[in-house]
Parts: C-alpha cells; sequence; structure tokens
C-alpha cells in the first residue's frame, strides 16, 4: 500500500494513546500526517479544557510535534481562501477540511465523520474515516509493522 496523507482531527488526538499511535505510525513510514496551526491550538486547548493537561504539558506535546513533524505543516495560506467553500457546520471542522483539501489527496481520520460530509469533501480528494476503519487498512496491509509498533508503545507504558 502506497504511503498515505492523512489528517488527524483532534478528536482523534484527544485519547493521548491514539496520537501516540498515530505519530509513530508516521515515524516508520505507514503514513504521513499533516498538522496545522489551526490544529495544535485546538487540540491544546481541549487538552487543558478537559483537564487532560497542564497548558506547559500541552505546549510541550505540540512543540514535539512541530519539531519532529516540521516538514509536514501546512501554512494557513495554503488552505485560508478554501475554508468558506468547506461544507459542515463547525467553523474548526471547515478550517481542518480546508487544509486537508490543501494536501490531497488525503484522508481525514476522524471520530465525527458526520461533521466532515463525503461527498462534497470527495470533490476536493479528500476521504474521511473514523480511527477504527482507517487502522484497520493498515492491519491488513502491515500487520507486522502495527503489531510492532503497538508492542513498542505497551512496552514505553
Amino acid at each position: 500500500m502506497p504511503v498515505r496523507r492523512i489528517l488527524a482531527d483532534t478528536n482523534v488526538c484527544y485519547p493521548i494513546v491514539l496520537l501516540d499511535l498515530i505519530l509513530r505510525l508516521d515515524e516508520v513510514s505507514l503514513h504521513e500526517i499533516v498538522w496545522t496551526e489551526d490544529l495544535l491550538a485546538e487540540l491544546s486547548e481541549t487538552w487543558v479544557d478537559h483537564g487532560a493537561r497542564s497548558r506547559e504539558s500541552a505546549d510541550k506535546v505540540c512543540d514535539d510535534i512541530r519539531r519532529t513533524f516540521a516538514g509536514q505543516f501546512v501554512p494557513r495560506e495554503e488552505y485560508e481562501h478554501l475554508i468558506e467553500a468547506m461544507p459542515g457546520q463547525d467553523p474548526d471542522d471547515r478550517v481542518h477540511a480546508s487544509a486537508a483539501a490543501a494536501r490531497s489527496p488525503i484522508v481525514i481520520v476522524t471520530n465525527n465523520v458526520r461533521d466532515f460530509p463525503e461527498l462534497p469533501l470527495k470533490g476536493y480528494g479528500v476521504g474521511v474515516e473514523t480511527p477504527d476503519s482507517y487502522l484497520l487498512q493498515l492491519v491488513d496491509s502491515d500487520i507486522d509493522e502495527l503489531c510492532i509498533i503497538v508492542m513498542e508503545m505497551a512496552d514505553d507504558r
């Protein structure tokens, strides 16, 4: 399977273990994540607002993502002009969808697939999948590598 590009919605990054898995899968080239400052700002606020992380801890994780995945950053100038054209009601989701469209072909991995209308986004080269669906595809294509990553995560915890 060719390396797929993904944008992980904030709700996929909120159990930290799922974010950890997604980042590790990038590090072994099973996919390539893209990220924006808008996404990291929303993620940091979500962690702090829900008491999952302190501001300092949230900022550190976001800084680690910036540093480790610097080449996969999507500047707002690349997608800002697309925001108004994106489908959906949630302003944050429209921003994320526009960033994804700027780097198509791409898959938005989200627990809220209803917030990312599949048919309109398909016209921009953007697919939408749940984390379960997406990870099952990786199991089908490279179960050995995926198992190694999960075992490493378990050892690290």
